[in-house]
């Protein structure tokens, strides 16, 4: 039996070839080397123009929002007026209402019961004041306690009384005779008019105590 003949011991496998390490991936390269100049430009433009978007709805809200105060803010100022306009001529005592021509319109003054006073009464006086209507607070006889602005904004006033023979702008009515020691009686009802600065008219009709004439 003859032996077969070995040649020497080629070794472990070296495998394929490896050419040169071509190095880390190109695209992996440019993924990871961070963002451009273009991309922070682009970014801060939209940044630019959503924050710009955002201050002018802001601003239009506030906008709004002052105008919409300042409505109910003069509307609140008007209710207050004409309830005291009401209050006022609804508690007037008997024989008390005078009406005086001044260049700014007419003032009426009137008393009205007050039972918190030891006289039981104030006088009252409503007058136009340059653009302002203001209410006068006084002793039966005295200069005034207070003078309280009721309203802004006002370029006119007009008022009117309510008699036996109807509407009337002058109290007592002309050709009223009075008892001798006796003033007129008040009117039935007094109409207010004013005409605002802003444009519009405001009126309100107060009713007065009933009394014997």
């Amino acid at each position: 039996m003859t032996a077969r003949r070995q040649g020497p011991d080629p070794g472990p496998d070296p495998g394929p070839a490896l050419g040169p390490d071509p190095g880390p991936d190109p695209g992996l390269r440019k993924g990871n080397a961070g963002v451009t100049l273009i991309e922070v430009l682009v970014a801060l433009a939209l940044f630019a123009l959503i924050g710009g978007a955002g201050f002018a709805m802001l601003d239009q809200v506030l906008r709004t929002q002052s105008r919409t105060e300042g409505r109910l803010e003069r509307l609140a100022e008007m209710q207050r007026a004409m309830y005291l306009v009401s209050q006022d001529f609804a508690q007037a005592r008997g024989r008390s209402l005078r009406v005086e021509a001044t260049p700014d319109g007419p003032q009426v003054t009137l008393r009205r019961a007050v039972p918190q006073m030891a006289e039981g009464t104030m006088t009252l006086r409503y007058a136009l004041t340059g653009d302002v209507l203001t209410r006068s607070l006084s002793r039966a006889a005295g200069p005034p306690l207070a003078v309280q602005p009721l309203l802004t904004g006002v370029a006119g006033v007009e008022w009117v009384f309510h008699g036996p023979a109807g509407w009337g702008p002058d109290w007592p009515p002309p050709g009223t005779v009075a008892l001798a020691g006796q003033a007129p009686a008040n009117p039935a009802a007094v109409a207010l008019r004013l005409t605002l600065a802003e444009g519009g008219n405001l009126r309100r009709v107060a009713l007065l105590p009933a009394e014997a004439r």
